[in-house]
């Protein structure tokens, strides 16, 4: 899964200009810098009108910093940053008998099969197919792991994660695990996509079937001789 992962994450990088939006990526980014100048605005005011926050300024400062970034990533979960042409249902194999379509389900898992040679053509497609919209939704829940590892180092700079205080302590670690499913799926399938488009580039392609030759018919019926012909 780790080379998987380390080759979907680099090929989602190298290519994400290809099938995101850069006006969307814009607006994403002048949202949650808004949402996080706003809302650090607020809890430094709160901190210094009614001491929300306990610690040393500089401490209390840093953690404001990171729970206000947090909660710009978090919105920005929420914002579409692919193209508008981009269709984001086109994933599946346009196989049409179920037991090729899961034969070719199975080229991108993690220990795939040998592959057939009449797979090719459609191991090809799917796998460009594919790319698009797993690299749209890494390029949106990206910001998921690390909303929580924001939320939890502010609260260990604000004194509130600390052992008197477990589920302030483990319960952002724990989300940022639970919450980083969909960008390491959709990463780690580009990595095996991007696999099996390699297995099926080395593979020689399918013979052409001939079409059986066509009987000549006689539009008058039956050439059977019959008794006085």
């Amino acid at each position: 899964m780790g080379n998987a992962f380390s080759t979907g994450w680099r090929i989602a990088r190298s290519r994400r200009s290809e099938f995101l939006d850069l006006a969307r990526l814009r607006r994403r980014t002048v949202v949650t810098g808004t949402v996080a100048v706003v809302s650090g605005t607020i809890m430094v005011i709160a901190s210094l009108l009614w001491g929300a926050l306990d610690g040393a300024w500089p401490l209390r400062l840093l953690a404001i910093v990171c729970f206000a970034a947090a909660l710009g990533c978090f919105v920005g979960v929420f914002l579409r940053v692919h193209r508008r042409d981009l269709d984001l249902r086109g994933t599946g194999t346009g196989a049409g008998d179920w037991r090729r379509g899961e034969r070719i389900d199975r080229q991108f898992a993690a220990r795939p099969p040998a592959m057939l040679p009449e797979d090719r053509d459609e191991v090809l497609a799917r796998a460009e197919r594919s790319l698009g919209p797993s690299v749209a939704l890494a390029a949106r829940f990206v910001l998921l792991p690390i909303t929580w590892a924001l939320v939890w180092a502010g609260a260990l700079l604000s004194g509130l994660g600390t052992l008197d205080s477990p589920l302030v302590l483990f319960w952002p670690p724990m989300l940022m695990l639970l919450q980083s499913a969909t960008f390491i799926a959709a990463v780690t399938g580009i990595g095996r996509s991007d696999a099996a488009r390699r297995r099926a580039l080395a593979l020689e392609p399918a013979p052409v079937v001939a079409a059986p030759p066509r009987r000549n018919v006689d539009p008058r019926g039956s050439k059977v001789g019959l008794p006085g012909d």
